[in-house]
């Protein structure tokens, strides 16, 4: 507590001293644009020309529709407001400070009758710090989860291993509408399969994040952005759908907004219901001996979402919120594992294990609460504070069966039931402060959080009827952890150049607690941990004309080890295969460094390259003679150097084209031990292509392809290519309300995944199939009576410590 209230003061210190600063403008006129219907306009362009008619500075109006211009000679002045769909307004005046109170903007009088032209949207968007990839105008995306829409972005790869990398990095931050999620990897996939690809707006995608932003991802952050209804009064989006793969399955997508004066309450409903299918296996030899395994999973899990929020807005500079969301997975499932051992060059099998794991219970639960407060005035100024409690909870019971024979016949029977529960509190307060300054822009802000995991884990050995409690193999483990972090960014225009540097500094304190028995005396292992770390982050961008933007950009980054892989508690496959957690990860830093270019809006060229220490990986090792364990580790450094291109193209007015192509280096210098040290490199490459039709009968079509070339991952384990082609068609009824989608998902099912992985004595080849292959059919139906705004789009304190969540 001593370093946040040293942070504290600092941070208050800042906002005191800059306040006062940001006073430098002599003069300033300000007012409030309505259209005339009284209803508020938003982003209209505010522009002060002098007597030259040369602009002297410019602005939007904010969601109030106020607006307030700073400068610094008194003089004669002309002031501009356009809006797309009206009469620009225009005045001229002799001015010290002028107050226009409120300003009506009146529908163009070239607006034809009933016709509405309405501006077209890439599939694809670039400005100089990120990337946006336009689900909502993703055919093959509709009727998929949020899963399948991430795959599609440019850059982003989805490995076997449910571990998520942009440009060929693993390490990159997910933010749900500005929100971390605080899920690990693995429970990041199953909650974005849980989510509607239906209910998704866009995907950005930021290479070159601000001090700002918490100094978690290495290789950049990933924001997931949910449509928001633009509709006045009550109105919503209903989508239904089925998807048959290996099994049917069912999608339910529901949500609503409505406006009433002040208050904004907004909410959301979905769940997936259906089985998933998983195939996948190994062979590895190990000490002489060959295991060859294979397993068919089945996930006869629920999935199920749902938010309610609630904005009121004070008076047009103050707005408080509230927002409720939860998500729910809950159901059975089964693995049947079939593994047989033998000799090298032999065909003969001398021993197979069956084993067959029985979830008959799993649960999970996630729910966050935040408040919000918005401060936003017409000179510029923000205040944002928000506060959050998080609630996680996970819950497994597993039977679990292990029988080996041979030639048919048992020879040993091995049961076990293993009960699995995971705690997790989350508590967060942030405060943000904006204000111009000195003909730029500065941003501060503070954050708290306190975060506390309880673990357990039960382990019995069943013999008939009874269940004998196996202490070695049962334990406790509690993490706490504390991080106060201030941070403050500046940005300034010079001209065709836009400069912006920040630092942000975190404090972190950590204390895990290990219980377990040994001969039935109590035991207890303790780790504490306390580091500071500076994040600096800065970039440089230049327009040299119209067509042609330079950006470069440098940022310290962190990736803090999930709240689950410090925990080590062992995970049974089989008998011969486990996976463990790992106490005394620590986390890994990186250094990155980004430049980009970008042509017409149309061709974006980016170079990344990222040096990391301490880098961190699951990796699979060897357990006595018999057995391997999958466990996360510090392995060494990492250095990963991208160069990826993005083109959109038109050939005619009926067809688009995005095309995305990564190619990387990775260079992993790695040691399991200090016996055995690997320095692995490896170039590969993706390559994505999106197209677009408009076909007769009012259809719309897409197609969409992928190719992933051999790569490395994790630690050491070499991949062969995958690819995969999607089919998509639409069709808009009833004016436009209503929507059917028909897609075809991997239709020759080339997205399979071959892996390898060696060391010594050890080789293991790994292969797998996830049932992408899919038909999809989506009925989606708008309904509304007339225009409004949508809910605000918050971000929320929990918004690192989320996403560690495993």
């Amino acid at each position: 507590m001593h370093v946040f209230r040293i942070i504290l003061f600092v941070f208050v210190f800042l906002i005191t001293n800059f306040t006062l600063l940001a006073q430098t403008s002599s003069f300033k006129i300000n007012g409030k644009i309505l259209n005339e219907a009284q209803q508020t306009i938003a982003n209209a362009t505010v522009s002060l020309l002098n007597s030259e008619n040369k602009e002297v500075t410019k602005t939007v109006s904010n969601a109030n529709g106020l607006f307030e211009l700073n400068f610094d000679v008194k003089g004669s002045y002309q002031l501009i407001i356009k809006h797309t769909g009206f009469a620009a307004y225009k005045a001229t005046f002799e001015l010290d400070n002028k107050d226009f109170g409120t300003i009506y903007l009146r529908a163009s009088s070239q607006t034809l009758n009933e016709v509405v032209v309405q501006a077209k949207q890439n599939l694809i968007e670039v400005d100089a710090n990120s990337i946006t990839y336009n689900v909502s105008k993703s055919l093959t995306a509709q009727g998929g989860n949020a899963l399948d829409a991430l795959k599609n972005a440019p850059g982003i790869f989805i490995d076997n291993n449910n571990s998520i990398a942009l440009n060929g990095k693993q390490g990159a931050m997910i933010l749900l509408d500005g929100k971390q999620t605080y899920l690990s990897s693995k429970e990041i996939v199953d909650l974005l399969r849980s989510m509607p690809a239906s209910g998704i707006k866009s995907i950005e995608i930021i290479n070159s994040p601000t001090a700002k932003y918490d100094a978690a991802g290495s290789s950049g952050i990933i924001n997931i952005k949910t449509l928001k209804s633009q509709i006045q009064g009550f109105n919503g989006t209903t989508t239904a759908g089925i998807s048959y793969g290996a099994y049917l399955r069912q999608n339910q997508d529901l949500s609503f907004n409505y406006r009433n004066n002040k208050i904004n309450v907004y909410g959301s409903y979905n769940h997936f219901f259906g089985y998933y299918s998983y195939l996948y296996g190994s062979d590895r030899i190990q000490n002489g001996k060959t295991y060859d395994s294979f397993t068919d999973d089945v996930d006869k899990r629920k999935k199920m979402g749902a938010r309610l929020g609630v904005d009121y807005t004070i008076d047009y500079k103050n707005t408080l919120g509230i927002l409720v969301n939860g998500n729910f997975i809950f159901g059975g499932g089964i693995t049947d594992t079939k593994t047989d051992i033998g000799l090298p060059n032999s065909s003969n099998i001398d021993q197979t294990l069956n084993a067959i794991n029985d979830y008959y219970h799993q649960n999970t639960e996630r729910y966050n609460v935040n408040l919000n407060y918005k401060y936003e005035d017409t000179l510029g100024k923000i205040i944002n504070i928000d506060a959050d409690y998080g609630f996680y909870e996970k819950s497994a019971g597993n039977l679990q069966s292990n029988i080996y024979s041979t030639h048919n016949s048992v020879t040993k029977e091995n049961y076990y039931r293993t009960l699995n529960g995971a705690k997790i509190y989350l508590k967060a307060i942030k405060a943000d402060y904006t204000t111009n300054l000195w003909k730029g822009k500065l941003e501060t802000g503070i954050k708290y959080s306190a975060i506390e995991t309880n673990n357990n884990s039960r382990f019995f050995q069943v013999f008939n009827t009874n269940e004998v409690f196996d202490e070695r193999r049962s334990n406790t483990f509690k993490f706490d952890e504390n991080i106060a972090s201030v941070y403050a960014n500046y940005k300034k225009t010079f001209g065709k150049w836009v400069v912006q540097g920040g630092l942000r500094v975190e404090n972190s304190a950590s204390e895990g607690e290990l219980a377990f028995k040994i001969n039935g005396k109590d035991s207890l292992e303790n780790i504490k941990r306390n580091y500071t770390n500076l994040f600096p982050s800065f970039s440089v961008s230049v327009k040299p004309s119209e067509n042609h933007n330079f950006s470069f950009g440098y940022s310290r980054r962190i990736d803090r080890p999930a709240y689950n892989d410090l925990n080590p508690f062992v995970y049974l496959l089989d008998e011969l295969s486990f996976w463990q957690g790992n106490p005394f990860l620590k986390p890994q830093l990186s250094h990155r460094f980004t430049l980009q270019y970008v042509f017409k809006s149309n061709t974006i060229i980016g170079l990344n390259f990222s040096h990391t220490n301490q880098y961190s990986a699951s990796i699979t090792d060897t357990v006595a003679k018999t057995s391997i364990v999958m466990i996360p580790r510090n392995l060494g450094t990492q250095q990963n150097i991208s160069l990826s291109i993005t083109q959109l193209y038109n050939p005619t007015k009926w067809w688009d084209i995005t095309f995305n192509g990564t190619i990387y280096h990775i260079q992993n210098k790695i040691s399991f031990d200090k016996y055995r040290n690997l320095n692995l490199k490896q170039f590969a490459g993706r390559l994505n292509i999106q197209q677009r039709f408009k076909m007769p009968y009012k259809i719309t079509g897409e197609v969409l392809g992928f190719l992933n070339s051999k790569r490395l991952i994790g630690g050491n384990e070499i991949v062969k290519p995958t690819s995969q082609i999607d089919l998509g068609l639409q069709r808009n009824f009833m004016n436009n309300s209503a929507t059917l989608r028909l897609a075809f998902t991997d239709i020759y099912k080339g997205n399979k995944f071959y892996s390898a992985q060696n060391f010594d004595d050890f080789r293991m080849k790994s292969y797998g199939y996830y049932e992408t292959r899919q038909i999809k059919l989506n009925f989606t139906y708008k309904f509304a009576d007339s225009k409004a705004k949508g809910p605000r789009v918050r971000n929320s304190a929990l918004e690192n410590e989320n996403g560690r969540i495993k």
